[in-house]
């Protein structure tokens, strides 16, 4: 499995031959639009998203159900807490991945049990419409993913009002990450004990 962020909530999976968008970034958010092939798109929210720009045929996924293709199941999770978006779980070669885009509030304990078992979560913690780092550090101690990737903080060329990853990473006690343009992992390599944190560089 392949990973990268396109930017915002945006994020690339890439498994064999299928390609995965979530949130894929519209140019409202001065962020260039992905021009990229997808099986499926996921969408959290229609705002600051583009499907247009996305190539090919793909299966858009906009509300909560389960769903499958090419082998990679797909669950839209409705959380009480932010009913107005729908978050993902995705199951694919033997690793659950959980995203959580534009998330901006704490989650109660059956929210939490969508999410149990997660091995890798995307998590905003740049703070103002988002979590900020120490409410993306506290569900983090919840869940228990064994992967953090944080995305919607500041960035360069963006818009918007976000801190920057610093205090997420000095929470979680993470030091001199070096972002990396793609993360591969399978399922053997991931980490066993401690939370592992991931920083990609924007595409």
């Amino acid at each position: 499995m392949n990973i990268s962020w396109l930017g915002e909530a945006g994020v690339r999976i890439q498994v064999k031959d299928t390609v995965i968008l979530i949130d894929p970034p519209s140019a409202e958010t001065e962020l260039k639009p992905t021009r990229q092939s997808a099986s499926i798109v996921a969408l959290t929210q229609t705002d600051g998203r583009d499907v247009r720009s996305v190539g090919g045929e793909p299966f858009v996924i906009n509300t909560p159900g389960e769903y499958e293709r090419q082998g990679i199941f797909v669950y839209g999770l409705r959380l009480a807490t932010d009913p107005q978006r729908v978050h993902f779980r995705i199951e694919a070669e033997d690793m659950s991945l959980g995203h959580l885009g534009n998330l901006d509030s704490k989650l109660d304990n059956g929210e939490l049990a969508q999410l149990e078992g997660v091995d890798i979560l995307f998590i905003p913690v740049g703070g103002g419409p988002v979590l900020d780092a120490d409410a993306a550090a506290a569900l983090i101690s919840q869940i228990e993913p064994r992967i953090v990737i944080p995305i919607q903080y500041k960035v360069s060329g963006g818009t918007a009002k976000y801190s920057d990853a610093a205090a997420f990473l000095k929470e979680l006690g993470a030091k001199n990450i070096e972002p990396q343009m793609k993360y591969k992992i399978i399922k053997r390599d991931l980490p066993a004990e401690e939370t592992q944190v991931v920083v990609l560089a924007r595409e």
